[in-house]
């Protein structure tokens, strides 16, 4: 009535005018426009109601149907009016919906309650009843009803409060970053003790401080995320600060995730100190016991086989002195020992290439490109470009080496190469080395396969170092294996403390 009332006053042409009484004629004209005026509210609120994704019902004082907008599955609303509402609930709900109804119209109080009940198709689905007292003169006279299908919305709650758990539940660490800002905008509870902080705590603020991004870890960032868009997964490890100050070692693998039209990064942590430390000693363990077995190699069974050299070379003269044709022999003898003290050293020397006594870095590399160019027959030139001394500490210098020796030894074994270029040198507070040669490259290298074991040892030495390994095929068709570290990385990794 109050709709009608409104269109009514609106459409009484005198209205604002002096008050008068109208003549049949200007009744009959009043007529008109009031019918207008009612039909044109009526198609207003009929293509409301019809077209709203809600089922609207108008119920009288005893719940019966005297409004239905739409039709409920094969209910149609002429079908429908007139009919107790309650006859379209299962058996089993209507007493409570009953009583939630009957107190509606008791106390005109509006309420919300959800259903799991089948629906127009006949599946089973959730419904939710939204219920408005209509009160007139103080009193309650009907009720409207909004039904709403939020099967779909209960889905992906239930999806999302699932992902929740999961994340909750999660031992590593899952953090989402805003690009734009470094903002971080997610984390789990994981992650937030792995760092020390509360939860939510660092929800809006940079991720910056808790990550140590040194060049060559932005470097392999980059590429972790490149890769990623290709489906590639390559963990990336940082040096992290906890909110106490304490440091470890986190292992990431980092993905770009775009949400609500906005690229992020999400990012999967571990706390990998520990297994970093074990790891570290293993390699140390290996390297002291390589040291130590070239050091009795060299000043144990060297020296032995020397005394014994000697000890012949008295025998011969002896057996000259005497004309005996023995000493022939035993001079045969004497060339063995000797070929055997060699080989001896030359183990030795393979064994603790810069270890103690041995030389530096720059030495034993000059070394090891000329004796794998004598042994195999290819041109390699070693090229040095650093201020002397070299600051490298024992076990960093080891790292290099091996990496050096891995590399030359996949080149001499598969590529077919005729020259090598051994490169190292340090600027910008970086130690960067590098090995080019003219083979075949990356088709019949062997090291460059995912489960290569020389490319996964020598990718941890380089680890160890502080560094990144790139292994690439240059335009020639050639392969170059490249090495950057930080030098103040390398000359203190022998610590092996990142706690």
């Amino acid at each position: 009535m109050a709709l009608e009332h409104s269109n009514l006053d609106s459409a009484i042409p005198y209205a604002s005018g002096p008050a008068s009484a109208p003549g049949d004629a200007d009744w009959s004209e009043f007529r008109k426009v009031a019918e207008g005026a009612l039909r044109k509210s009526e198609a207003v609120l009929r293509a409301v109601t019809e077209n709203t994704p809600d089922w609207l019902f108008l119920l009288d004082e005893t719940l019966h149907v005297r409004f239905m907008n739409r039709p409920f599955g094969p209910n149609r609303p002429e079908l429908v009016l007139g009919r107790a509402f309650l006859d379209f609930i299962p058996q089993d709900l209507r007493a409570g919906m009953e009583e939630i109804y009957g107190r509606a119209l008791a106390t005109g109080v509006p309420t919300r309650l959800e259903l799991r009940k089948p629906g127009p198709d006949g599946s089973l689905g959730n419904f939710e009843h939204r219920i408005m007292p209509v009160v007139e003169g103080g009193v309650v006279r009907s009720l409207t009803v909004a039904v709403t299908d939020v099967t779909e919305r209960k889905r992906v709650e239930n999806e999302l409060r699932t992902q929740v758990r999961i994340l909750e539940t999660m031992q590593e660490g899952v953090v989402l970053v805003d690009p734009a800002n470094h903002a971080i905008r997610l984390t789990n509870p994981t992650f937030d003790r792995m760092f020390g902080y509360a939860t939510t705590e660092l929800l809006g603020r940079s991720i910056e401080p808790l990550f140590s991004m040194l060049t060559v870890q932005r470097r392999r960032l980059a590429r972790a995320l490149e890769g990623s868009k290709t489906g590639e997964i390559v963990p990336v490890e940082f040096e992290c600060a906890r909110k106490d100050g304490t440091r470890f070692v986190a292992a990431c693998v980092v993905t770009p995730l775009s949400m609500n039209g906005s690229e992020h990064w999400l990012a999967v942590v571990n706390d990998v100190t520990e297994r970093k430390q074990m790891e570290r000693e293993i390699i140390e363990i290996a390297n002291r016991e390589q040291q130590r077995i070239g050091s009795d190699l060299h000043d144990g069974l060297g020296q032995e086989l020397t005394g014994i050299a000697l000890m012949l070379k008295g025998v011969v003269a002896q057996l000259r002195k005497e004309g005996s044709a023995a000493h022939h022999d035993v001079e045969e003898v004497i060339g063995l020992v000797n070929n055997a003290i060699e080989s001896t050293r030359t183990l030795a020397r393979g064994l603790s290439p810069v270890g103690s006594g041995r030389g530096n870095l720059g030495a034993a590399l000059q070394t090891l490109g000329a004796r794998v160019g004598e042994r195999f027959g290819v041109h390699v030139t070693t090229r040095l470009d650093f201020d002397e001394p070299l600051r490298l500490s024992e076990s960093a210098a080891a790292h290099v080496y091996r990496i050096v020796q891995e590399a030359l030894t996949n080149v001499v074994r598969h590529s077919g190469a005729q020259e090598i270029l051994i490169r190292l040198e340090t600027s910008d507070s970086e130690l960067r080395f590098q090995i080019d040669d003219n083979g075949s490259g990356f088709a019949q290298l062997p090291l460059d396969r995912p489960g290569g074991l020389g490319l996964k040892i020598m990718r941890y030495r380089a680890q160890m170092l502080g560094g990144d390994l790139v292994i690439e095929s240059t335009g020639d068709g050639g392969t170059s294996v490249r090495c950057s570290c930080p030098l103040d990385f390398t000359v203190e990794v022998e610590r092996g403390d990142f706690a």
